[in-house]
């Protein structure tokens, strides 16, 4: 049985094309903690029979910072795998422009993916574009994409400060509530700190 092999990418490069032979799983992580100027575009490719990509991205942004991405996953051998999740959280004028996109060539039957990407925005002029697509020419696969971009639900806030919490803990709450799910799957114990840290000063949100 082939070992999951783990990949960085913090986006230094324009554009990067990943490919995934027979076999082999990765677990993809993108961890964006700042503006990234530049528009990025990464193309994940499971070119063998059975390979597997689980893709895990996040974008933390404040003050003016800007992450322009394109992410697609091109399944191109059958019983493929992929699976892709993306949060952002972004506060002041932040602005995520996110594209992603799962191709399914004819070749690659019996292949599976998903796609998500959810963004929670703390400002009024906070703003974020997902624009999720399939291309799909097998007929035999199951493919499927989400994206959604909302406020701090106010109800939810109001439930948490009615428990005695202020409003910063309540609000702190339901950033890493959000944020969570997605941050255990990342293996590495140092970008799992780095991720929290950044929450906190970004965020304004304190220890306790």
């Amino acid at each position: 049985m082939n070992k999951r092999q783990t990949i960085t990418d913090t986006l230094i490069e324009p554009s990067e094309r990943v490919t995934v032979e027979a076999g082999q799983k990765i677990t993809y992580i993108v961890p964006i903690l700042g503006s990234v100027a530049e528009p990025r575009q990464r193309e994940i490719v499971l070119a063998g029979e059975g390979a597997e990509a689980e893709i895990i991205g996040l974008f933390l942004g404040h003050g003016d910072d800007v992450l322009n991405l394109k992410l697609d996953t091109t399944h191109a051998a059958p019983r493929t795998r992929g699976r892709t999740e993306f949060r952002a959280v972004l506060a002041d004028r932040a602005q995520l422009e996110f594209n992603g996109m799962i191709k399914i060539l004819k070749g690659a039957q019996g292949s599976n993916d998903f796609l998500q990407q959810d963004s929670l925005l703390l400002s009024s002029d906070a703003k974020a574009n997902a624009v999720p697509g399939l291309e799909i020419e097998a007929n035999e696969v199951k493919a499927s994409h989400g994206a959604t971009a909302k406020p701090v639900d106010p109800e939810q806030k109001f439930y948490l400060m009615s428990r005695g919490l202020s409003e910063e803990q309540a609000e702190r709450m339901i950033v890493q509530g959000f944020l969570s799910m997605l941050i255990k799957k990342i293996d590495d114990r140092g970008w799992r700190d780095k991720i929290q840290k950044s929450v906190r000063e970004k965020f304004l949100l304190k220890e306790g």
